[in-house]
């Protein structure tokens, strides 16, 4: 059972933008946002359960099959980030969920990014259900999150343009 106090909220990843994460522009690279979040997924996939034993005992993992990124605000060399981690919906097969990363000293909102993930039998290489373990895991965190605000960016898509002008 997952005590409620660890998802309000859940922080899935701390760190600090070393400089050979900046690009030409003097900011975080994109490469590096998709990397935190990476890192934020790995996190929350290990706090629900899907740790390297249960993937070597089981052979079941997760392959995420869609995410979004929106860059808000840049980060610079030095900047302190924590990534906040929700729950947006599951069922046996897969699960929503988005990441906010912040700048924890200017107190802003640097990006988000949502994802979808499969729980996927390895041997097969094809999704299929969880067990009851993890279902009861992400339950729990559904629960504790579901009042909260949702967060920013959700469901958003890529804008497209009318070329005729």
């Amino acid at each position: 059972m997952i005590n409620s106090n660890e998802v309000m909220p859940l922080i899935t990843f701390e760190g600090r933008v070393p400089s050979e994460w900046l690009d030409y522009n003097g900011h975080m690279n994109v490469a590096y946002y998709m990397h935190v979040f990476c890192d934020a997924t790995d996190a929350f996939l290990e706090f629900f359960g899907v740790t390297e034993g249960y993937r070597q005992e089981k052979r079941y993992s997760t392959f995420v099959v869609e995410n979004h990124v929106n860059y808000v605000k840049e980060l610079h060399h030095g900047s302190n980030m924590r990534v906040e981690t929700r729950l947006l919906g599951f069922d046996r097969k897969k699960m929503s969920y988005h990441h906010s990363l912040y700048s924890v000293d200017a107190g802003y909102l640097a990006a988000t990014s949502e994802w979808i993930s499969l729980h996927v039998d390895l041997e097969k290489r094809a999704s299929c259900e969880m067990p009851d373990t993890l279902v009861c895991n992400l339950s729990d965190i559904y629960e504790a999150q579901k009042d909260m605000p949702l967060p920013v960016n959700i469901g958003r898509s890529i804008m497209s343009w009318d070329n005729k002008s």
